[in-house]
Protein backbone atom coordinates (compact mmCIF):
# COMPACT_ATOMS: atom_id res chain seq x y z
CA UNK A 1 0.00 0.00 0.00
CA UNK A 2 1.38 3.30 -0.89
CA UNK A 3 1.67 6.23 1.60
CA UNK A 4 0.25 9.37 -0.05
CA UNK A 5 2.23 11.51 2.33
CA UNK A 6 5.20 10.21 1.17
CA UNK A 7 5.27 10.32 -2.58
CA UNK A 8 7.46 13.03 -3.90
CA UNK A 9 7.29 14.99 -7.03
CA UNK A 10 10.41 18.10 -7.50
CA UNK A 11 10.74 16.53 -4.43
CA UNK A 12 7.82 18.28 -2.64
CA UNK A 13 5.25 15.59 -1.14
CA UNK A 14 0.84 16.65 -2.80
CA UNK A 15 0.93 18.07 0.95
CA UNK A 16 3.36 20.55 0.32
CA UNK A 17 1.93 21.20 -3.45
CA UNK A 18 -1.53 22.42 -2.00
CA UNK A 19 0.12 24.45 1.23
CA UNK A 20 2.37 26.54 -1.48
CA UNK A 21 -0.69 26.68 -4.22
CA UNK A 22 -2.63 28.17 -1.07
CA UNK A 23 -0.50 30.46 0.10
CA UNK A 24 -0.17 32.14 -3.11
CA UNK A 25 -3.55 32.29 -3.91
CA UNK A 26 -4.93 34.21 -1.33
CA UNK A 27 -2.28 37.61 -2.32
CA UNK A 28 -2.99 36.95 -5.92
CA UNK A 29 -6.42 37.20 -5.30
CA UNK A 30 -6.20 39.98 -3.00
CA UNK A 31 -3.67 42.01 -5.57
CA UNK A 32 -6.73 41.45 -8.36
CA UNK A 33 -9.66 42.70 -6.01
CA UNK A 34 -7.46 45.68 -5.34
CA UNK A 35 -7.10 46.28 -8.71
CA UNK A 36 -10.30 46.16 -9.83
CA UNK A 37 -11.13 48.07 -6.90
CA UNK A 38 -8.70 50.93 -7.50
CA UNK A 39 -10.19 50.65 -11.39
CA UNK A 40 -13.65 51.73 -9.83
CA UNK A 41 -12.69 53.81 -7.66
CA UNK A 42 -10.82 56.08 -10.44
CA UNK A 43 -14.11 55.78 -12.55
CA UNK A 44 -16.48 56.84 -9.88
CA UNK A 45 -13.77 59.94 -9.04
CA UNK A 46 -14.08 60.81 -12.58
CA UNK A 47 -17.53 60.51 -12.97
CA UNK A 48 -17.73 62.56 -9.77
CA UNK A 49 -15.51 65.64 -11.07
CA UNK A 50 -17.31 65.76 -14.69
CA UNK A 51 -20.44 65.82 -12.68
CA UNK A 52 -18.76 68.91 -10.60
CA UNK A 53 -18.00 70.77 -13.46
CA UNK A 54 -20.97 70.72 -15.50
CA UNK A 55 -22.97 71.72 -12.01
CA UNK A 56 -20.34 74.46 -11.91
CA UNK A 57 -20.67 75.73 -15.52
CA UNK A 58 -24.42 75.27 -15.31
CA UNK A 59 -24.38 76.56 -11.74
CA UNK A 60 -22.26 79.76 -13.43
CA UNK A 61 -24.74 80.08 -16.37
CA UNK A 62 -28.01 80.17 -14.27
CA UNK A 63 -25.75 83.12 -11.92
CA UNK A 64 -25.15 85.44 -15.39
CA UNK A 65 -28.84 84.07 -16.55
CA UNK A 66 -29.88 85.68 -13.09
CA UNK A 67 -28.15 88.69 -13.31
CA UNK A 68 -29.40 89.02 -16.55
CA UNK A 69 -32.93 89.21 -14.92
CA UNK A 70 -31.99 91.99 -12.44
CA UNK A 71 -30.64 94.38 -14.96
CA UNK A 72 -33.91 93.65 -16.52
CA UNK A 73 -35.81 94.27 -13.52
CA UNK A 74 -33.34 97.13 -12.74
CA UNK A 75 -34.46 99.14 -15.89
CA UNK A 76 -38.11 98.07 -15.19
CA UNK A 77 -37.83 99.86 -11.91
CA UNK A 78 -36.53 103.00 -13.59
CA UNK A 79 -39.32 102.75 -15.75
CA UNK A 80 -37.79 101.58 -19.02
CA UNK A 81 -40.10 98.29 -19.85
CA UNK A 82 -43.22 100.77 -19.68
CA UNK A 83 -45.27 102.05 -22.90
CA UNK A 84 -42.52 104.55 -23.37
CA UNK A 85 -39.75 102.16 -22.78
CA UNK A 86 -36.52 103.18 -24.08
CA UNK A 87 -34.78 100.59 -26.26
CA UNK A 88 -30.79 101.82 -26.16
CA UNK A 89 -31.23 101.97 -22.65
CA UNK A 90 -31.63 98.38 -22.23
CA UNK A 91 -29.16 97.36 -25.26
CA UNK A 92 -26.93 99.18 -23.36
CA UNK A 93 -27.32 96.80 -20.56
CA UNK A 94 -28.31 93.58 -22.33
CA UNK A 95 -25.42 91.46 -21.67
CA UNK A 96 -23.57 93.77 -19.33
CA UNK A 97 -23.98 90.20 -16.72
CA UNK A 98 -22.28 88.14 -18.87
CA UNK A 99 -20.53 89.91 -21.93
CA UNK A 100 -19.64 86.90 -24.35
CA UNK A 101 -19.72 84.33 -21.46
CA UNK A 102 -24.01 82.88 -22.96
CA UNK A 103 -23.91 79.38 -23.44
CA UNK A 104 -26.05 78.09 -26.45
CA UNK A 105 -29.67 77.63 -24.99
CA UNK A 106 -29.27 80.79 -23.23
CA UNK A 107 -28.45 83.02 -25.84
CA UNK A 108 -31.49 81.87 -27.40
CA UNK A 109 -33.23 81.99 -24.31
CA UNK A 110 -32.51 85.93 -24.22
CA UNK A 111 -33.79 86.47 -27.74
CA UNK A 112 -37.07 84.81 -26.99
CA UNK A 113 -37.06 86.93 -23.84
CA UNK A 114 -36.98 89.88 -25.72
CA UNK A 115 -39.57 89.00 -27.76
CA UNK A 116 -41.54 88.22 -24.84
CA UNK A 117 -41.31 91.52 -23.26
CA UNK A 118 -41.94 93.22 -26.52
CA UNK A 119 -38.15 94.74 -26.76
CA UNK A 120 -37.40 93.11 -30.06
CA UNK A 121 -39.37 92.73 -33.41
CA UNK A 122 -41.91 95.41 -31.84
CA UNK A 123 -41.54 98.05 -34.86
CA UNK A 124 -43.60 98.34 -37.17
CA UNK A 125 -41.84 97.76 -40.85
CA UNK A 126 -43.37 97.83 -43.92
CA UNK A 127 -43.47 95.71 -46.90
CA UNK A 128 -40.30 94.36 -44.78
CA UNK A 129 -38.72 97.68 -45.13
CA UNK A 130 -37.57 99.50 -41.74
CA UNK A 131 -40.24 102.57 -41.59
CA UNK A 132 -39.26 103.37 -38.06
CA UNK A 133 -37.08 105.69 -36.53
CA UNK A 134 -33.77 104.17 -36.14
CA UNK A 135 -33.58 105.19 -32.22
CA UNK A 136 -36.78 103.29 -32.00
CA UNK A 137 -34.50 100.01 -33.03
CA UNK A 138 -33.49 97.61 -30.29
CA UNK A 139 -29.88 96.42 -30.68
CA UNK A 140 -27.75 93.42 -30.07
CA UNK A 141 -24.46 94.72 -31.30
CA UNK A 142 -20.72 93.94 -30.51
CA UNK A 143 -22.12 90.27 -29.22
CA UNK A 144 -20.34 86.66 -29.76
CA UNK A 145 -22.64 84.47 -31.43
CA UNK A 146 -20.61 81.70 -32.00
CA UNK A 147 -21.97 77.53 -32.64
CA UNK A 148 -26.04 79.21 -31.59
CA UNK A 149 -28.42 78.14 -33.18
CA UNK A 150 -31.31 80.58 -33.69
CA UNK A 151 -34.62 78.70 -34.85
CA UNK A 152 -38.50 78.72 -34.92
CA UNK A 153 -39.35 75.93 -32.38
CA UNK A 154 -42.03 75.10 -35.28
CA UNK A 155 -39.89 75.26 -37.72
CA UNK A 156 -42.52 77.95 -38.94
CA UNK A 157 -41.42 81.14 -40.55
CA UNK A 158 -42.03 84.41 -38.60
CA UNK A 159 -41.82 82.03 -35.42
CA UNK A 160 -38.94 83.65 -34.21
CA UNK A 161 -39.34 87.19 -35.00
CA UNK A 162 -36.01 89.25 -34.83
CA UNK A 163 -37.63 91.91 -37.52
CA UNK A 164 -35.72 95.53 -37.28
CA UNK A 165 -33.26 94.23 -34.64
CA UNK A 166 -29.94 95.46 -35.18
CA UNK A 167 -26.93 92.69 -35.26
CA UNK A 168 -24.27 95.38 -35.76
CA UNK A 169 -20.94 94.49 -35.59
CA UNK A 170 -21.43 90.89 -33.95
CA UNK A 171 -19.16 88.02 -34.22
CA UNK A 172 -20.89 85.23 -35.33
CA UNK A 173 -19.75 81.55 -36.08
CA UNK A 174 -20.95 77.95 -37.02
CA UNK A 175 -24.38 79.24 -36.66
CA UNK A 176 -27.26 79.21 -37.90
CA UNK A 177 -30.94 81.11 -38.36
CA UNK A 178 -33.87 78.94 -38.95
CA UNK A 179 -37.21 79.80 -40.35
CA UNK A 180 -36.45 83.26 -38.17
CA UNK A 181 -37.47 86.86 -39.14
CA UNK A 182 -35.03 88.77 -40.09
CA UNK A 183 -37.30 91.62 -41.87
CA UNK A 184 -35.41 94.95 -42.00
CA UNK A 185 -32.49 93.14 -39.69
CA UNK A 186 -29.08 95.30 -39.80
CA UNK A 187 -25.73 93.12 -40.01
CA UNK A 188 -23.71 96.32 -40.57
CA UNK A 189 -20.28 95.55 -39.75
CA UNK A 190 -20.60 91.99 -38.14
CA UNK A 191 -18.28 89.39 -38.73
CA UNK A 192 -20.18 86.22 -40.26
CA UNK A 193 -18.27 82.81 -40.47
CA UNK A 194 -19.72 79.66 -41.81
CA UNK A 195 -23.03 80.92 -40.93
CA UNK A 196 -26.29 79.53 -42.79
CA UNK A 197 -29.96 81.53 -43.02
CA UNK A 198 -32.08 78.69 -43.88
CA UNK A 199 -35.49 79.28 -44.64
CA UNK A 200 -35.53 82.88 -43.68
CA UNK A 201 -36.77 86.17 -44.74
CA UNK A 202 -34.43 89.13 -44.77
CA UNK A 203 -36.95 91.40 -46.94
CA UNK A 204 -34.56 94.78 -46.50
CA UNK A 205 -31.64 93.58 -44.44
CA UNK A 206 -28.58 95.59 -44.13
CA UNK A 207 -25.10 94.06 -44.72
CA UNK A 208 -22.96 97.15 -44.61
CA UNK A 209 -19.46 96.60 -44.27
CA UNK A 210 -19.49 92.80 -43.00
CA UNK A 211 -17.60 90.02 -44.05
CA UNK A 212 -19.55 87.16 -44.91
CA UNK A 213 -17.00 85.21 -46.33
CA UNK A 214 -18.71 81.99 -46.37
CA UNK A 215 -22.39 82.72 -45.52
CA UNK A 216 -24.67 80.35 -46.81
CA UNK A 217 -28.29 82.00 -47.55
CA UNK A 218 -30.16 78.80 -48.22
CA UNK A 219 -33.29 79.29 -49.32
CA UNK A 220 -34.24 82.63 -47.88
CA UNK A 221 -35.74 85.64 -49.22
CA UNK A 222 -33.28 88.76 -49.58
CA UNK A 223 -35.79 90.88 -51.54
CA UNK A 224 -34.72 94.68 -50.99
CA UNK A 225 -31.74 93.31 -49.29
CA UNK A 226 -28.42 96.21 -49.14
CA UNK A 227 -24.84 94.81 -49.34
CA UNK A 228 -22.42 97.28 -49.09
CA UNK A 229 -18.86 97.75 -48.61
CA UNK A 230 -19.24 93.86 -47.96
CA UNK A 231 -17.42 90.75 -48.55
CA UNK A 232 -19.33 87.49 -50.06
CA UNK A 233 -16.27 85.66 -51.27
CA UNK A 234 -16.96 82.06 -51.01
CA UNK A 235 -20.79 82.92 -50.15
CA UNK A 236 -23.42 80.81 -51.26
CA UNK A 237 -26.04 82.69 -53.14
CA UNK A 238 -28.76 82.03 -56.04
CA UNK A 239 -28.91 83.62 -58.87
CA UNK A 240 -32.37 84.86 -57.91
CA UNK A 241 -31.47 86.18 -54.63
CA UNK A 242 -28.96 87.82 -56.78
CA UNK A 243 -31.75 89.56 -58.62
CA UNK A 244 -33.42 90.42 -55.03
CA UNK A 245 -30.92 92.56 -53.18
CA UNK A 246 -28.75 95.06 -54.57
CA UNK A 247 -24.52 95.37 -54.25
CA UNK A 248 -22.51 98.30 -54.06
CA UNK A 249 -18.68 97.70 -54.00
CA UNK A 250 -18.99 94.10 -52.52
CA UNK A 251 -16.21 91.17 -53.46
CA UNK A 252 -18.70 88.69 -54.77
CA UNK A 253 -18.71 84.35 -54.42
CA UNK A 254 -16.95 84.92 -57.73
CA UNK A 255 -14.28 86.95 -56.44
CA UNK A 256 -15.17 90.21 -58.30
CA UNK A 257 -16.31 93.30 -57.34
CA UNK A 258 -19.31 94.33 -58.05
CA UNK A 259 -20.51 97.67 -59.54
CA UNK A 260 -23.68 99.22 -58.16
CA UNK A 261 -26.64 96.94 -58.18
CA UNK A 262 -30.13 97.30 -57.38
CA UNK A 263 -32.90 95.07 -56.72
CA UNK A 264 -34.62 93.81 -59.53
CA UNK A 265 -37.64 93.81 -57.33
CA UNK A 266 -38.86 96.87 -55.81
CA UNK A 267 -39.67 97.58 -52.05
CA UNK A 268 -40.12 100.13 -49.75
CA UNK A 269 -36.39 101.88 -49.01
CA UNK A 270 -35.33 102.12 -45.15
CA UNK A 271 -35.90 105.57 -44.74
CA UNK A 272 -33.00 107.54 -43.30
CA UNK A 273 -32.57 111.36 -42.98
CA UNK A 274 -28.64 112.87 -43.53
CA UNK A 275 -27.82 115.99 -43.51
CA UNK A 276 -24.19 116.42 -44.98
CA UNK A 277 -21.93 119.39 -45.55
CA UNK A 278 -18.52 119.09 -47.71
CA UNK A 279 -16.44 121.84 -47.73
CA UNK A 280 -13.33 121.47 -50.52
CA UNK A 281 -10.29 122.65 -48.89
CA UNK A 282 -6.78 123.20 -51.52
CA UNK A 283 -4.37 121.62 -49.59
CA UNK A 284 -1.28 119.36 -49.99
CA UNK A 285 -1.21 117.16 -46.67
CA UNK A 286 -0.05 113.74 -46.56
CA UNK A 287 0.08 110.62 -44.32
CA UNK A 288 2.22 108.52 -43.24
CA UNK A 289 1.13 104.84 -43.23
CA UNK A 290 -0.12 103.92 -40.24
CA UNK A 291 1.55 102.52 -36.98
CA UNK A 292 -0.16 99.50 -34.93
CA UNK A 293 0.21 99.02 -31.28
CA UNK A 294 -1.43 96.47 -29.23
CA UNK A 295 -3.27 97.30 -26.11
CA UNK A 296 -5.90 96.11 -24.05
CA UNK A 297 -8.96 94.49 -24.72
CA UNK A 298 -11.63 96.75 -26.76
CA UNK A 299 -9.72 100.16 -26.46
CA UNK A 300 -13.04 102.34 -25.82
CA UNK A 301 -11.56 106.27 -25.51
CA UNK A 302 -8.09 107.59 -25.84
CA UNK A 303 -6.42 110.72 -24.76
CA UNK A 304 -2.92 112.22 -25.45
CA UNK A 305 -0.86 114.62 -22.90
CA UNK A 306 3.10 114.28 -21.85
CA UNK A 307 2.51 112.26 -18.55
CA UNK A 308 6.84 112.46 -18.54
CA UNK A 309 7.45 115.64 -18.69
CA UNK A 310 9.57 115.23 -21.96
CA UNK A 311 7.60 117.46 -24.22
CA UNK A 312 6.38 115.43 -25.99
CA UNK A 313 2.79 113.86 -26.51
CA UNK A 314 2.19 110.82 -25.43
CA UNK A 315 -0.91 108.19 -25.54
CA UNK A 316 -3.49 106.97 -22.89
CA UNK A 317 -6.06 104.86 -23.57
CA UNK A 318 -9.18 103.04 -22.19
CA UNK A 319 -9.61 99.27 -22.55
CA UNK A 320 -13.56 98.35 -22.40
CA UNK A 321 -13.73 95.02 -21.58
CA UNK A 322 -9.90 94.31 -19.56
CA UNK A 323 -10.56 96.83 -16.90
CA UNK A 324 -7.73 98.77 -18.36
CA UNK A 325 -5.63 101.87 -18.95
CA UNK A 326 -2.81 101.51 -21.25
CA UNK A 327 -0.06 104.34 -21.20
CA UNK A 328 2.63 104.03 -24.30
CA UNK A 329 5.67 106.90 -24.03
CA UNK A 330 6.45 108.84 -27.07
CA UNK A 331 10.29 107.87 -27.68
CA UNK A 332 10.55 110.59 -30.42
CA UNK A 333 11.59 109.53 -34.14
CA UNK A 334 7.05 108.70 -34.44
CA UNK A 335 8.17 105.86 -32.60
CA UNK A 336 5.74 104.71 -29.05
CA UNK A 337 6.72 102.00 -26.20
CA UNK A 338 4.93 99.17 -25.61
CA UNK A 339 1.95 99.80 -23.28
CA UNK A 340 2.22 99.90 -19.77
CA UNK A 341 -0.77 98.35 -18.05
CA UNK A 342 -2.93 99.44 -15.11
CA UNK A 343 -5.88 98.22 -13.30
CA UNK A 344 -8.92 100.46 -13.50
CA UNK A 345 -12.87 99.99 -12.24
CA UNK A 346 -15.00 97.74 -14.86
CA UNK A 347 -15.78 99.11 -18.43
CA UNK A 348 -13.65 101.86 -18.69
CA UNK A 349 -15.78 104.25 -20.92
CA UNK A 350 -13.79 107.24 -21.05
CA UNK A 351 -10.17 108.61 -20.17
CA UNK A 352 -8.99 112.14 -18.92
CA UNK A 353 -5.33 113.23 -18.42
CA UNK A 354 -5.27 116.27 -16.01
CA UNK A 355 -2.79 117.05 -13.02
CA UNK A 356 -5.16 116.74 -10.07
CA UNK A 357 -2.89 117.34 -7.38
CA UNK A 358 -0.59 120.36 -8.41
CA UNK A 359 2.79 118.46 -9.09
CA UNK A 360 3.41 119.52 -12.19
CA UNK A 361 2.34 115.60 -13.44
CA UNK A 362 -0.36 114.48 -15.54
CA UNK A 363 -2.64 112.00 -13.98
CA UNK A 364 -5.17 109.61 -15.15
CA UNK A 365 -8.95 109.53 -14.73
CA UNK A 366 -11.49 106.99 -16.15
CA UNK A 367 -15.14 106.82 -15.72
CA UNK A 368 -15.72 103.13 -15.41
CA UNK A 369 -19.53 102.05 -16.71
CA UNK A 370 -20.37 98.88 -14.83
CA UNK A 371 -18.48 99.29 -11.38
CA UNK A 372 -19.92 102.56 -11.15
CA UNK A 373 -17.40 104.33 -9.90
CA UNK A 374 -14.20 106.94 -11.30
CA UNK A 375 -10.71 105.40 -11.16
CA UNK A 376 -8.10 108.34 -10.43
CA UNK A 377 -4.21 106.93 -11.07
CA UNK A 378 -1.42 109.67 -9.69
CA UNK A 379 1.84 110.40 -11.66
CA UNK A 380 4.10 108.98 -9.67
CA UNK A 381 7.00 109.75 -11.62
CA UNK A 382 8.32 110.10 -15.49
CA UNK A 383 4.93 108.60 -16.80
CA UNK A 384 4.60 105.81 -14.10
CA UNK A 385 1.25 105.47 -12.24
CA UNK A 386 -0.04 104.67 -9.28
CA UNK A 387 -2.81 102.44 -8.41
CA UNK A 388 -5.93 103.92 -9.07
CA UNK A 389 -7.73 105.03 -5.74
CA UNK A 390 -12.07 104.83 -6.87
CA UNK A 391 -14.69 106.91 -6.10
CA UNK A 392 -18.45 106.24 -6.14
CA UNK A 393 -20.64 107.91 -8.55
CA UNK A 394 -24.04 107.54 -10.14
CA UNK A 395 -25.17 104.20 -12.30
CA UNK A 396 -23.31 103.60 -15.33
CA UNK A 397 -21.09 106.99 -16.07
CA UNK A 398 -20.62 107.10 -20.09
CA UNK A 399 -18.66 110.62 -19.94
CA UNK A 400 -16.10 112.56 -17.54
CA UNK A 401 -15.38 116.47 -17.85
CA UNK A 402 -12.89 118.05 -15.35
CA UNK A 403 -12.71 121.59 -14.87
CA UNK A 404 -12.38 123.76 -11.70
CA UNK A 405 -16.12 124.40 -10.53
CA UNK A 406 -15.94 125.96 -7.62
CA UNK A 407 -13.12 128.54 -7.97
CA UNK A 408 -10.37 127.41 -6.23
CA UNK A 409 -7.95 126.55 -8.88
CA UNK A 410 -7.99 122.66 -8.22
CA UNK A 411 -9.45 120.61 -11.31
CA UNK A 412 -12.49 118.82 -10.06
CA UNK A 413 -14.70 116.09 -11.95
CA UNK A 414 -18.08 115.78 -13.98
CA UNK A 415 -19.54 112.31 -15.25
CA UNK A 416 -22.69 111.64 -17.05
CA UNK A 417 -24.23 108.93 -15.80
CA UNK A 418 -26.29 107.34 -18.23
CA UNK A 419 -28.99 105.24 -16.65
CA UNK A 420 -29.62 107.19 -13.71
CA UNK A 421 -30.48 110.24 -15.57
CA UNK A 422 -28.21 112.19 -13.50
CA UNK A 423 -24.77 114.45 -13.40
CA UNK A 424 -22.05 113.77 -10.94
CA UNK A 425 -19.82 116.59 -9.48
CA UNK A 426 -16.64 115.67 -7.62
CA UNK A 427 -15.10 118.44 -6.26
CA UNK A 428 -10.95 117.83 -5.52
CA UNK A 429 -9.68 118.15 -1.88
CA UNK A 430 -6.61 119.52 -3.55
CA UNK A 431 -3.81 116.45 -3.29
CA UNK A 432 -5.35 114.48 -5.28
CA UNK A 433 -8.15 113.16 -3.71
CA UNK A 434 -11.86 113.76 -4.56
CA UNK A 435 -15.28 114.89 -1.91
CA UNK A 436 -17.87 112.41 -2.18
CA UNK A 437 -20.44 113.04 -5.22
CA UNK A 438 -23.07 115.77 -5.50
CA UNK A 439 -25.76 114.27 -7.69
CA UNK A 440 -28.22 116.70 -10.13
CA UNK A 441 -31.17 115.54 -12.22
CA UNK A 442 -30.49 115.98 -15.94
CA UNK A 443 -32.36 114.31 -19.57
CA UNK A 444 -33.16 110.21 -19.86
CA UNK A 445 -29.90 108.54 -20.93
CA UNK A 446 -27.19 111.07 -20.79
CA UNK A 447 -24.41 110.23 -22.90
CA UNK A 448 -22.14 113.43 -22.97
CA UNK A 449 -20.83 116.00 -20.94
CA UNK A 450 -18.74 119.25 -21.34
CA UNK A 451 -18.07 122.46 -18.98
CA UNK A 452 -18.19 125.72 -19.82
CA UNK A 453 -19.46 129.07 -18.32
CA UNK A 454 -21.94 129.73 -20.32
CA UNK A 455 -23.39 132.85 -19.22
CA UNK A 456 -20.44 135.00 -18.97
CA UNK A 457 -20.62 135.24 -14.96
CA UNK A 458 -17.23 133.40 -14.74
CA UNK A 459 -18.62 129.96 -13.26
CA UNK A 460 -18.40 127.26 -15.27
CA UNK A 461 -21.19 125.63 -16.05
CA UNK A 462 -22.27 121.62 -17.40
CA UNK A 463 -23.67 120.60 -20.21
CA UNK A 464 -25.59 116.88 -21.26
CA UNK A 465 -26.34 115.31 -24.78
CA UNK A 466 -29.11 113.12 -23.46
CA UNK A 467 -30.05 110.26 -25.70
CA UNK A 468 -33.17 109.18 -25.28
CA UNK A 469 -35.31 112.57 -25.06
CA UNK A 470 -33.09 113.83 -27.47
CA UNK A 471 -32.32 116.99 -25.09
CA UNK A 472 -29.55 118.67 -23.89
CA UNK A 473 -29.36 119.98 -20.24
CA UNK A 474 -28.06 122.92 -19.16
CA UNK A 475 -27.40 123.19 -15.44
CA UNK A 476 -25.91 127.03 -14.25
CA UNK A 477 -23.60 126.97 -11.76
CA UNK A 478 -24.58 128.93 -8.55
CA UNK A 479 -21.44 129.16 -6.58
CA UNK A 480 -18.99 127.18 -4.81
CA UNK A 481 -19.53 124.15 -6.91
CA UNK A 482 -23.46 124.11 -6.73
CA UNK A 483 -25.70 123.97 -9.70
CA UNK A 484 -29.02 125.11 -10.53
CA UNK A 485 -31.79 122.50 -11.99
CA UNK A 486 -31.74 121.68 -15.42
CA UNK A 487 -32.67 123.52 -18.37
CA UNK A 488 -33.70 121.45 -20.96
CA UNK A 489 -33.46 122.17 -24.74
CA UNK A 490 -34.49 119.88 -28.08
CA UNK A 491 -31.71 118.58 -30.26
CA UNK A 492 -31.79 115.75 -32.66
CA UNK A 493 -32.18 111.89 -32.45
CA UNK A 494 -30.06 110.63 -30.15
CA UNK A 495 -27.72 112.81 -29.44
CA UNK A 496 -24.11 111.15 -28.20
CA UNK A 497 -21.78 113.70 -27.54
CA UNK A 498 -21.89 117.61 -27.19
CA UNK A 499 -19.36 120.85 -27.39
CA UNK A 500 -19.46 124.44 -26.27
CA UNK A 501 -17.69 126.91 -28.92
CA UNK A 502 -18.52 130.33 -30.27
CA UNK A 503 -19.70 129.47 -33.53
CA UNK A 504 -21.02 132.88 -34.73
CA UNK A 505 -17.83 135.23 -33.40
CA UNK A 506 -20.06 137.12 -31.27
CA UNK A 507 -18.15 135.95 -28.41
CA UNK A 508 -21.00 134.31 -26.53
CA UNK A 509 -20.36 129.94 -26.36
CA UNK A 510 -23.06 127.98 -28.44
CA UNK A 511 -23.83 124.48 -27.98
CA UNK A 512 -22.97 121.55 -30.53
CA UNK A 513 -24.79 118.30 -30.66
CA UNK A 514 -23.81 115.07 -32.68
CA UNK A 515 -27.36 113.03 -32.93
CA UNK A 516 -26.49 109.39 -34.04
CA UNK A 517 -29.82 108.64 -34.41
CA UNK A 518 -30.72 111.03 -37.11
CA UNK A 519 -27.23 111.54 -38.37
CA UNK A 520 -27.13 115.03 -37.79
CA UNK A 521 -25.37 117.69 -35.73
CA UNK A 522 -27.45 120.24 -33.94
CA UNK A 523 -26.34 123.72 -32.95
CA UNK A 524 -27.82 125.94 -30.47
CA UNK A 525 -26.72 129.45 -30.65
CA UNK A 526 -26.38 131.53 -27.48
CA UNK A 527 -28.86 134.09 -27.52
Amino acid sequence: MVDLNKRAFWHFTFKDILTILCSAAIPIALAIYTSIGSQQQKREAEKTRQFDLEQSRELRQQTLYDEFINNILKLDNYGYLKEKKNPWAFANAYYRAAHRQWDTTRKADVLQFLKEKQLIGRNSCTNGCRATKLDDIIRLNKLNFDNVHLASQTGALHQLDLECVSFDEISMSNAVFSSANLNGASFDGARLDQVKFDGSSLLCASFNGANLSGVDFGNSDLTGAQFLNSDLSNAKLTENQMKQASFDNVTMPNGEKSENTVSIITKKPITQTTRTTTTSIACNTTFHNQTIYSLGLSPYAAAVADVNNDNKPDIVTANRYSDTVSVLLNRGNNIFSPPTIYSVGTRPSTVAVVDVNDDNKSDIITTNYDSNTVSVLLNINDGTFSPETNYAVDVNPESIAVADVNSDNKPDIVTANYLSNTTSVLLSRGNGTFSPQVTYSVGSGPFAVAVADVNSDSKPDIVTANKNPGTVSLLLNTGNGTFSPQISYSVGVSPQSVAIADVNGDNKPDIIAANYGGNTVSVLLHC
